[in-house]
């Protein structure tokens, strides 16, 4: 008699069958964020969506519901997992799994709506209006689903792609990839093109090079530009990257002219890179404080790096590798921070010789340079696994309990198994796929470690990003020349502080016996603890 009635009501078999039935569950769960109540959410997102029988508008609701209870515990639970990222402990590793876990869960339940209302199921004419809103969320989820393992350095699963390819198809079959829609409360209007364009551009500006700070900074910030960004169904100038609906894996870079077709998408920059360059220029003028969209917790060189990343990757020549690998087998002597780098590159190069520019010749007595840096070395080398090596980079796998460092934008010095000097660069790249393999980016294979003597200049006393940091404090600062650095850019670069970069800023070079003048003229990238910088030799007024 009950199945009988259930049935004659029209209503599933299940705990949460409508949205009063479904708040009156809700109303029961703790208030304070917690682990064990998302993962219970998660498990009603699932189960609702996998049962059968409830009519569309029902399914929606219930899932709309699930989402705003969700939302005050994954806010909380994300936060709480990106101020402990680089730990490793079970209770951070939990939080990644269990958010994972259910943006995928709900990016599945929102489609399958509009799976029910596509295929004219019971109340499809009641959500009509809501279909745009419910593919702007699935894709909203998808994208966080990316970010997640793109902070681990893991790549999403191919599966991924095909529903929402199809998704997208569907929603240009019936004119809604443009409509206008507040995806979540407090936010600016999006749509369902803007949402899949930024699944597609962060996946196309090589995430595994940014630091996790960078990724989440740069998600904000195509969070905000990606509805600027160029689409047709034709290749065009600004557009060349190519998203087929019809395939099963990620947007690729056009290498060749692509012809259209019904599948074939064409994206790129476009009016987005405009709008970013825009937004570096405020940064460059110290302006940035008109600019809160992104959180007051990013610095303006911090901005600049990742809007030259982005320029770099969504423009129209997108980096590409200029130099053969070759595989090797080998171990590497690897130490990071600038501190150690500098004691490891005095203690080898200084002393040795070595010309700078062609009328400043180097050579000091070591003792006499010796007298600024004598210091006890305080680290000790991690031994990884060299696997290639090109001429400006290499690879290495990092062997288990070490590297725990390791993060796109980090400082570190290398030493070749049997080599006598220590090169410095960068973690270019990290993967997490399979084991733990690290790319380096190396900067200079003659580095000079130097110390500076902050001078200051006038014009930049009280208007630059460094004047409330303490930097005019300094007496010296611990400093890299890279006298063989790649020719990218007019002047020589140099490492140094990071909290002593002023455009414009003088300062003396101390080596030994010699000292000269420099001046800082370009600013390239931020690290954690360090700037990578232009200069120019100075040449003082004596008028």
């Amino acid at each position: 008699m009950l199945e009988w009635i259930k049935q004659f009501s029209g209503k599933p078999d299940h705990p949460l069958r409508d949205a009063q039935a479904a708040q009156e569950v809700l109303d029961d769960l703790p208030k304070e964020a917690s682990l064990e109540t998302l993962e219970q959410v998660s498990h009603w997102v699932a189960s609702v969506r996998e049962t059968p029988g409830f009519a569309c508008d029902d399914r929606l609701a219930v899932i709309r519901l699930l989402d705003q209870e969700a939302e005050r515990h994954a806010g909380p639970l994300f936060n709480q997992f990106f101020s402990k990222i680089h730990q490793q402990d079970r209770a951070t590793r939990a939080i990644w799994g269990a958010l994972c876990e259910y943006w995928g869960r709900l990016g599945e339940a929102y489609a399958q709506c509009v799976a029910d209302y596509e295929h004219g199921e019971k109340g499809a004419k009641n959500i009509e209006a809501e279909i745009p809103l419910a593919m702007a969320r699935a894709l909203r989820a998808v994208s966080l689903q990316f970010k997640l393992r793109y902070l681990r350095f893991v790549n999403p699963e191919t599966r991924v792609w095909p529903p929402v390819y199809r998704m997208y198809a569907f929603a240009e079959l019936k004119q809604f990839d443009t409509v206008p829609v507040v995806a979540y409360a407090r936010e600016v209007h999006t749509t369902v093109r803007a949402e899949l364009q930024k699944i597609v551009l962060l996946n196309l500006a090589a995430p595994h090079e940014f630091s996790p700070l960078q990724l989440e900074l740069a998600f904000r910030i195509l969070a905000r530009f990606a509805i600027s960004a160029g689409w047709s169904r034709i290749p065009q100038d600004d557009c060349n990257f190519l998203v087929d609906l019809g395939a099963d894996g990620p947007p690729s870079h056009l290498k060749t002219k692509e012809s259209a077709g019904a599948n074939k998408r064409f994206t790129g920059g476009s009016q987005a890179l405009s709008k970013l360059a825009e937004l570096r220029e405020l940064c460059d003028k110290n302006m940035l404080n008109e600019e809160q969209r992104f959180g007051k917790e990013f610095t303006p060189a911090q901005i600049i790096t990742v809007i030259k990343h982005l320029h770099a990757y969504l423009g129209a020549t997108p980096p590409q590798r200029r130099y053969a690998r070759t595989r090797l087998a080998t171990n590497l002597s690897v130490v990071h921070g600038l501190k150690p780098i500098c004691q490891r590159v005095t203690k080898i190069e200084l002393g040795s010789g070595v010309a700078l520019s062609e009328d400043m010749d180097l050579k000091a007595k070591t003792a006499n340079i010796m007298k600024l840096v004598a210091e006890e070395i305080e680290s000790t080398p991690e031994t990884w696994a060299q696997k290639d090596q090109s001429e400006w980079g290499l690879g290495a796998d990092i062997p288990p309990d070490l590297g725990k460092w390791a993060e796109p934008g980090k400082l570190c010095g290398v030493q070749i198994k049997g080599g006598k000097v220590w090169w410095v660069g960068i973690v270019r790249r990290i993967d997490a796929d399979t084991g733990l393999h690290c790319g380096i980016r190396i900067f200079s294979k003659r580095p000079v470690s130097v110390w500076l003597r902050v001078l200051g200049a006038s014009e930049h006393q009280a208007d630059n990003w460094a004047s409330s940091t303490g930097s005019f404090s300094y007496n010296y600062l611990r400093a890299i020349m890279l006298p063989d650095a790649l020719k990218s850019h007019d002047h020589p670069v140099m490492i140094l502080e990071n909290k002593s970069y002023v455009p414009g800023q003088l300062c003396e070079v101390m080596m030994g016996e010699h000292s000269r003048l420099i001046k800082l003229v370009e600013f390239i990238e931020e690290g954690e603890d360090y700037v990578r910088a232009a200069f120019a030799w100075h040449q003082p007024d004596n008028t």
